[in-house]
């Protein structure tokens, strides 16, 4: 008859086991150990920056912040300039005598438009993760007669043409052409234009120093509200004497 193993004696039992070796578990372990490193290096590493563009609002923040610095830096942008050539003839009539005086001055005239950017402001609408530019309309500013004066024709010897009344002619040239010029609807657009992609190009120039690209759309906006007094040329014309005959 097949007898029981004996039971295990004291000592036995407090003698630990080996464990055997088994190298898949091991394997298995190693990679998984490899895995949760990898894992927690990626989420410190690009966690904040994945939060930010896809939870958070990317860097429209960041970028909308360094825009108003950089309008506030500039203060004013000139986005368009024109530049006309002609000639402008003044005459002096006196009663019986005709003209007693003719000048024929030819000019250059040069006028810019600027956009006042310390007027300008910036906001973020976080529900289109957008920037908002609020911009003045584009002002007439500057202008600049200049006058060949080896050109200047002259007929004035039965009224002979003073300093005095020549700058006041040159004044009222200035001011008429600028009075044309600065409501032209054609460079006002043009302008308008020219501001919008000077503030396109800004925007692109902030957004690619960010570690985040581009995540964010700009709109430039014109508001007319935020628009300063139109600058005019400081001197009055003064009316001309008239001759006695």
């Amino acid at each position: 008859m097949r007898q029981p193993p004996p039971n295990p004696t004291p000592e036995e039992y407090s003698r630990p086991r080996r464990r055997r070796f088994r190298p898949r578990r091991f394997v298995k372990r190693f990679f998984l150990l490899l895995i949760c490193l990898a894992l927690t290096f990626l989420a410190v590493r690009f966690g904040p920056d994945l939060y930010r563009r896809f939870i958070g609002d990317g860097n429209t923040t960041w970028v909308s912040e360094r825009f108003s610095e950089e309008m506030a830096e500039k203060n004013e942008l000139v986005v368009y300039q024109t530049t006309l050539t002609g000639q402008e003839t003044v005459a002096q009539e006196a009663w019986l005598l005709g003209t007693v005086q003719k000048v024929a001055i030819p000019y250059s005239f040069s006028l810019s438009f600027a956009v006042d950017l310390s007027l300008a402001k910036v906001r973020v609408d976080t529900a289109t993760d957008t920037i908002v530019v609020l911009l003045p309309s584009p002002v007439a500013k500057y202008p600049k007669l200049t006058v060949d004066e080896t050109q200047v024709q002259k007929n004035d010897w039965l009224y002979p043409l003073t300093p005095e009344r020549y700058a006041e002619m040159k004044n009222e040239i200035e001011q008429k052409l600028y009075d044309e010029c600065a409501t032209k609807q054609e460079y006002l657009d043009a302008a308008w234009q020219t501001a919008v992609k000077d503030m396109e190009t800004l925007f692109s120039g902030i957004a690619s120093t960010s570690r985040d690209g581009v995540t964010c759309t700009i709109t430039i906006l014109r508001d007319d509200n935020l628009s300063a007094p139109t600058a005019e040329p400081d001197a009055t014309p003064s009316p001309a004497p008239s001759p006695t005959a």
